[in-house]
């Protein structure tokens, strides 16, 4: 077929396939993935991850609390400053010194850069640099914040529950990444779920796992069949099995046919865990 006969070829095709006219945003979909045939792949994607943001609730995007790289109120300049080293974060939320779930301000890295000059002479007082944060429900959809940061021109929000506790943080790249896929960065990993199930060196048949470890990774990993109400993650099954966090170190807590002993927590969530299969029960 000739360059110009396969051209002529998909316009018709193309004619064909828009005479279809959805009627629901489930019908666009799939006519959507119908044109893979007539449009690149990537173009496909982008257009399918548009019409999924309005049906993706915050709280599916992101990132939760025991995650968030944040800093507090009454921090020093000089306990700053190793976090958003490590981190290379540009943005950070502010948490109050007296409701360690009540995010205050946001602060930018580079307002600090004045701060860490030779030749500085400015008083360090960080509430003088904080911005106003932007707060948003866990309910809210993801297509309305994504227009609400850019009328704004903020590129963060801080997700609250229903009673007003911060829930997590979602980011104006956090939505993209909906529609155009994962964005790497030279400070992302390439893959976040690498080490998060490693096995154990001192144990046979046993394995560490992290305590974020998504319940569905570890399935998948460790041919499980492990399942939660209301909780995504490994540490979570834990809680919701339990009640307890800090009482729960170096505890043997048994779900289904697994044993998970706490080898790592703090006050607030579960750290590191040690996974193994249940010795099978002894019939006499």
């Amino acid at each position: 077929m000739s360059g110009e006969s396969g051209s002529a070829w998909t316009v018709r095709g193309l004619k064909r396939w828009l005479s279809a006219t959805p009627e629901t945003r489930d019908d666009l979909v799939r006519l959507l993935e119908d044109s893979r045939r007539f449009l690149e792949p990537d173009t496909v994607d982008m257009l399918t991850g548009v019409l999924g943001l309005p049906k993706t609730p915050v709280r599916e995007v992101m990132t939760p609390r025991p995650s968030v790289v944040g800093l507090f109120e009454d921090d020093e300049l000089m306990e700053i400053l190793p976090v958003l080293i490590e981190s290379a974060h540009s943005r950070f939320p502010v948490f109050s010194r007296d409701g360690r779930d009540t995010v205050v301000g946001v602060l930018l890295a580079k307002d600090l850069l004045r701060f860490i000059q030779p030749d500085n002479n400015v008083s360090f007082d960080l509430h003088t640099l904080l911005r106003q944060p932007v707060f948003v429900p866990e309910s809210a959809r993801s297509d309305q914040l994504l227009g609400m940061l850019k009328h704004t021109q903020t590129h963060m929000a801080v997700v609250v529950d229903e009673y007003g506790a911060t829930a997590g943080l979602i980011t104006l790249e956090d939505l993209l990444e909906e529609i155009v896929g994962e964005i790497e960065d030279e400070h992302d990993e390439i893959d976040p779920l690498a080490d998060c199930i490693i096995p154990d060196p001192d144990v046979k048949e046993a394995w560490l796992v992290q305590a974020l470890t998504p319940i569905d990774h570890f399935n998948e990993e460790l041919n499980a069949e492990l399942e939660g109400e209301g909780v995504d993650t490994i540490g979570g099954l834990l809680l919701e099995k339990t009640g307890l966090v800090s009482e729960l170190t170096g505890e043997t807590v048994e779900i289904a046919d697994w044993e998970f002993t706490v080898l790592a927590a703090d006050l607030r969530s579960l750290t590191l865990l040690r996974a193994r299969r249940a010795p099978a029960l002894i019939i006499e």
